[in-house]
């Protein structure tokens, strides 16, 4: 649609000073996200139809996103960028599965194979307690660079993981997961807020 072009043709543009800067690593990456975001529902397979969708967010909005932004900030490619990514990328991809596995009836109807779709509701809420709970795993390894901190102040944001994951769990899908979903938007931003405090 053309709104969606015109949002594409911005982010060309802003991108242009991040590619003198830093050269064709951020050409590569920005074409890829580009070529992904029209697959993420366009083309003749859209990615988000298939089951790759929660694939798409984890990457995109959490490994690519972070590791790209450093990148871009340093010049350097940084493993605790990748530790960072996948934390911020499982917290994101939360949404989504939520998203998913409420509309898990209707997608089947209509022929979108969704993780929630192909292996059922059980396997979904499993996914979104792995989702909510993972990052507090992950945040053990700051440890190795450092930066202890970084792994316990985001701590105080777990009951709110656990919170979610149990009332996914317990609720039957419908308009409620409404509900849950602006719980993951506060959780992403919560951790988000305390994990940056951490290292302030």
């Amino acid at each position: 649609c053309r709104a969606g072009a015109v949002m594409l043709g911005a982010a060309v543009l802003i991108s242009l000073p991040m590619v003198a800067a830093r050269g064709w690593p951020v050409v590569a990456v920005g074409v890829v996200s580009l070529f992904f975001t029209y697959g993420y529902t366009g083309g003749p397979v859209p990615l988000a139809y298939r089951g790759l969708g929660d694939l798409f967010v984890l990457l995109f909005f959490g490994l690519i996103a972070v590791t790209g932004t450093v990148f871009v900030q340093t010049g350097q490619w940084r493993a605790e960028a990748l530790l960072l990514g996948a934390q911020i990328g499982m917290l994101s991809t939360v949404l989504i599965a939520i998203n998913n596995l409420r509309d898990r009836e209707e997608d089947s109807r209509s022929n979108k194979r969704t993780l929630a779709v192909r292996f059922g509701a059980r396997f979904a809420r499993m996914e979104i307690a792995a989702l909510c709970l993972g990052p507090y795993l992950l945040g053990l390894g700051w440890s190795a660079f450092g930066l202890p901190a970084a792994g316990l102040w985001p701590l105080a944001a777990v009951w709110l993981g656990g919170l979610i994951a149990v009332s996914v769990a317990k609720t039957p899908p419908g308009r409620v997961y409404n509900k849950f979903l602006a719980l993951s938007a506060l959780h992403l931003m919560g951790w988000t807020g305390l994990f940056v405090a951490a290292l302030i």
